[in-house]
């Protein structure tokens, strides 16, 4: 542009010795001339047409890359894809997804109902970015980070008439919505004294039925199972119909409508207690989107103090 190796010097702000060794370095790598010196000013070799119309493609993929990035880290574009269960994404994280939707418009969001042994697979194969899982995974394949705890209530139909007997120990739905944790143990039941009630359970291969049986195999007892489905709204709302009794979490409780035809119990052990978290695979590269929704996830968890 300036047609001499002074001039061009000046620009650069360096000084023309150090211009004219750096250009015949580059030179010296391409193998052949840049410029040719015997013209006046100073022009380009055929070779060098090339070799700077070819350094200005790299400059403009770098600054087209750089842009890309700067968008990322805004939020400006990307994908995010998260999978949970059914009452994970309807209940818990459903708030958040539509605060960061709004938050990010750009990043296109999928959402993926499926259960736990599905998102493990998913997010192996990179299908997933995050999963929502009450199941502890392997930490040295998986980032978790906890979101909330929740507790396993028994709902049991009012018509039957092992209610009359634990009374004392019937819960309020304030009562478990404000803090079921804080309920003392003297209030809680034990499964085996329901040995004789019919149960509605999740099916196997649903992690909250494997919690539910680890409760029966605690108490050495095995329920009477009378029906089973795949989701616990389901077995909430025939519980409610008067079918039979039901396990399922307090957060179920805490979204759905007043139900007077259920009675309400705390049981009484420690594997009633889940954790939930948000995972990743340490194979996949974290996103900023993955690190944001991460991040306001938990802000919203304890904004409406469903942690802990």
């Amino acid at each position: 542009k300036t047609g001499s190796f002074s001039k061009a010097a000046d620009k650069l702000c360096i000084s023309q010795p150090s211009l004219s060794i750096a250009v015949k370095k580059a030179e010296e790598e391409a193998g052949f001339p840049i410029f040719d010196r015997r013209k006046h000013p100073i022009s380009l070799t055929e070779f060098g047409v090339e070799y700077i119309r070819a350094v200005e493609q790299i400059h403009d993929i770098e600054n087209r890359l750089n842009n890309y990035a700067e968008d990322l880290e805004k939020l400006e574009q990307g994908t995010l894809i998260i999978g949970g269960s059914n009452f994970s994404v309807e209940n818990i994280i459903s708030a958040s997804l539509a605060e960061f939707k709004i938050k990010y418009p750009h990043v296109n969001l999928e959402i993926r109902e499926t259960n736990t042994l599905s998102s493990l697979h998913m997010l192996d194969s990179g299908e997933l970015d995050l999963a929502i899982t009450n199941r502890p995974l392997d930490m040295q394949k998986y980032i978790s980070t906890f979101i909330y705890q929740e507790h396993l209530i028994l709902a049991v139909p009012r018509s039957f008439l092992i209610n009359k007997k634990f009374c004392n120990q019937q819960l309020t739905e304030s009562e478990i919505k404000q803090n079921i944790f804080s309920i003392p143990q003297e209030r809680s039941v034990n499964l085996k004294d329901f040995i004789d009630t019919p149960f509605i359970m999740l099916r196997s291969g649903n992690y909250l039925r494997q919690c539910v049986d680890n409760l029966f195999q605690e108490c050495w007892c095995a329920p009477h199972t009378i029906l089973e489905f795949e989701q616990s709204a389901v077995s909430y709302n025939f519980a409610s119909f008067g079918l039979g009794a039901t396990i399922l979490s307090n957060m179920l409780i805490e979204k759905s409508p007043k139900n007077d035809r259920l009675c309400f119990y705390k049981i009484n052990s420690k594997l009633a207690l889940r954790n939930t978290y948000i995972s990743y695979s340490k194979n996949n590269y974290v996103s900023f989107a993955m690190k944001k929704y991460i991040e306001l996830l938990k802000n919203k968890c304890n904004a409406f103090h469903i942690s802990a």
